[in-house]
């Protein structure tokens, strides 16, 4: 049972005495009983407690003056007068002094001191939630201002808050900021492409819906600077007006880099591909003169040497075809991709009329690079050059937890158990070397993984796990 601890003041003992049993017989309290104001001052200052109780006529020091005196030394401490009938102007000044109750003397005992024992335990409730209140705010504001981040308080469409990284960030004033709307502190037009009031409404009307928001922001300060933020707006659940908090975050110096990558990418893609280009039609050339050669010469050790030149512009050439794949990679950025598509473009894209293909993939759809399709090529590629004539290709899901598994499986030789992590190695192999390579990196852009499990003797299969959160399944309507 909850006990408060109280001090029970009074000049005459024996009241004290029957007091602190009445007080003490629920268990709700515990009484320590003094019978001057003076000793109950001394007792707070070396131990507090959690309400006082005290008559109103003592000598040296009355209920009144102690009570000031509290007041001054001790706070809001809960503090209840008993005093005697007949002293409505004492009760009065009781109570303009700062006294939480009184309990007037006289009458039936037992139903007194149970008045008394309520008015005790309602008083020091109240001041524990108060407290309580007052320390909630206080650890609110102190995180409000501490935070590293700008955030705004709005009461409808108008700022009523902020906090200091506000004004450190944006330049500017409380006393200019608040009552304005977000709008008016926005460039014209955002980067959903809406002007700044009508995408303002639309995310604050979902907000205070319930529906919390984090969207891409310009705002424009009154120094005429213009920052890219992300914003996060979401309901505040407060009596009164309707409220808002919305944190911002900086990303004007991210973005800035951000553009100067994509134009630097830009630069090096087309250098890479005047590049490319270049080579390819010296290779077309050098392999027109090397048929021209071989028309004119019967040596056969020389002709040797041409095939050796052949099998080399050819590497060349796949190597130049594999640099264009690569370039290509993360370059776009990744979206959700039907399975059962992907698979069956991979397929057609090889034109092998010897492929088998069995696409088990239902409505899937994977969060993956652009370049997925490319992954499956080179898996149906990889079974073409080494199951054998006719090869069969199956491609099943399997769900694991909340994550995806992908297989593909083929009716060859399978893998050497040896070679399972080699076969992923750049280089590693009897052909280039990269396409199981760039599968993995492909798949790996947007955190899915491949490994081989397959049995050897009885074929590969190659297993993509899809993360949870990576992977859904099409509306079957949607899709028809």
């Amino acid at each position: 049972m909850v006990q408060y601890s109280v001090l029970y003041v009074d000049d005459e003992t024996a009241l004290l005495e029957v007091g602190k049993i009445f007080l003490e017989r629920s268990g709700t309290l515990t009484i320590e009983t003094v019978s001057s104001a003076r000793e109950a001052l001394s007792r707070l200052g070396r131990q507090p407690c959690d309400a006082v109780i005290a008559d109103y006529q003592m000598p040296g020091m009355d209920g009144i003056e102690l009570l000031k005196e509290v007041r001054q030394r001790f706070g809001d401490i809960p503090f209840i007068l008993f005093t005697g009938r007949g002293r409505e102007e004492v009760v009065v000044e009781a109570l303009n002094s700062g006294a939480d109750g009184y309990i007037q003397k006289g009458g039936d005992a037992q139903s007194q001191f149970a008045e008394l024992e309520h008015r005790v335990v309602r008083a020091v409730e109240r001041r524990r939630a108060i407290q309580a209140l007052r320390d909630s705010e206080e650890r609110y504001r102190a995180l409000f201002e501490g935070a590293n981040d700008p955030i705004f308080i709005f009461e409808e469409d108008r700022f009523v808050d902020c906090n200091s990284k506000v004004l450190e960030t944006f330049q500017c004033t409380r006393e200019f900021l608040i009552g304005k709307t977000p709008w008016e502190l926005s460039s014209p037009v955002q980067p959903d492409g809406l002007p700044a009031f009508a995408s303002a409404i639309e995310k604050m009307r979902a907000a205070y819906s319930g529906q919390p928001q984090f969207f891409g922001w310009r705002i424009s300060t009154p120094s005429g600077k213009r920052y890219d933020v992300e914003m996060s707006a979401s309901r505040v659940n407060v009596k009164g007006p309707r409220q808002l908090q919305a944190i911002v975050r900086d990303v004007t110096a991210r973005k800035q880099t951000e553009a100067a990558l994509m134009a630097a990418n830009r630069k090096m893609h087309l250098l890479s591909g005047i590049t490319r280009h270049d080579i390819l039609n010296q290779l077309t050339v050098l392999q027109g003169n090397l048929e021209f050669m071989r028309e004119r010469i019967t040596d056969p050790v020389l002709l040797g040497y041409m095939d050796r030149q052949e099998q080399v512009i050819g590497f060349i050439g796949r190597q130049i075809a594999f640099t264009q794949d690569y370039q290509d990679l993360g370059v776009r950025t990744p979206d959700y991709q039907g399975l059962r598509e992907c698979v069956a473009r991979a397929a057609a894209d090889l034109n092998s009329r010897d492929l088998a293909l069995l696409a088990e993939v239902g409505e899937v759809e994977i969060y993956a690079d652009p370049m997925l399709e490319k992954a499956f090529y080179n898996l149906f590629e990889n079974s073409i050059r080494y199951a054998g004539p006719a090869p069969t290709v199956r491609v099943r899901c399997q769900r694991q937890g909340g994550s995806l598994i992908i297989a593909v499986e083929d009716n060859g030789s399978g893998v050497p158990a040896h070679e399972k992590e080699k076969i992923f190695i750049r280089g590693f192999g009897r052909n280039t070397g990269l396409g199981l390579f760039l599968v993995r990196e492909i798949l790996s852009a947007t955190g899915l993984a491949i490994r081989e499990t397959g049995e050897p003797g009885k074929g590969a299969r190659f297993e993509i796990l899809v993360p949870e959160g990576g992977w859904r399944v099409r509306d079957a309507g949607a899709a028809a």
